[in-house]
């Protein structure tokens, strides 16, 4: 069994947890409680999102914003807190959307959380400096059955190479695209679609991180920063 099928069994496993949750609950990341709705992924059993929590803000500072697949609104809650400044997000999952808002208004925040896939609901003209995705990592040959596995699984990496197509109507000048993303995605079609829809790829952080479920296991983690040639 190699290493994709190996994860493919494990994000299985966690998949089937999450549906189990049918109650709403609350979780603390980084000292901020994060409501998780049924049918959302949560945070809670993904190692890999709390290290983007602590890493994109970062990266983003005070510049313009944009979330492409929210879940929670974990990721954007805490770049707003860094100082980002015009932030929109958005979801495919209706219930997504209404955990993401739910999310920024326990923190008095007041963030446009847009119901779509990918950038169909960013308006036309509108740009970003700053164009990020903690995006499905999983390749899959199936269409996802549900809403919440399409937080795992990307059918034939669609979603992803729509997700480059898409991203240069909407960077401003000088600004860049953020892809979270691990070996245990296909990085082949990663660097693919960067060179099909001419974006230069540079590694920003990469790290190997404890998995807080499996004993002994560590976890990779990257984020790739792609900006227009060009540009």
């Amino acid at each position: 069994m190699n290493l994709h099928e190996k994860e493919r069994q494990h994000a299985t496993a966690v998949f089937a947890k999450m549906v189990a949750d049918k109650k709403a609950y609350k979780i603390k990341i980084l000292g901020k409680k994060i409501p998780v709705l049924p049918g959302v992924f949560s945070p809670k059993y993904s190692t890999d999102v709390k290290w983007f929590v602590k890493e994109v803000p970062k990266i983003v500072g005070k510049r313009s914003f944009l979330e492409i697949g929210t879940g929670t609104g974990i990721i954007t809650l805490f770049v707003a807190l860094h100082g980002a400044k015009n932030i929109v997000a958005t979801d495919i999952n209706r219930i997504a959307v209404k955990n993401a808002r739910r999310t920024f208004r326990l923190h008095g925040l007041r963030i446009p959380v847009r119901i779509g896939n990918v950038f169909a609901p960013v308006r036309r003209g509108k740009k970003f400096d700053v164009i990020f995705w903690n995006h499905p990592f999983h390749f899959s040959e199936e269409k996802p059955k549900s809403m919440l596995e399409r937080g795992g699984y990307d059918h034939q990496y669609r979603s992803l190479r729509a997700f480059f197509a898409g991203a240069k109507k909407h960077l401003a000048p000088g600004g860049e695209v953020l892809l979270g993303t691990s070996k245990n995605a296909r990085l082949d079609l990663v660097r693919e679609f960067a060179r099909e829809y001419s974006y230069r790829c540079t590694l920003l952080k990469q790290e190997r991180i404890p998995s807080e479920r499996r004993r002994g296991v560590k976890i990779d983690v990257r984020i790739y920063s792609f900006s227009q040639k060009g540009s």
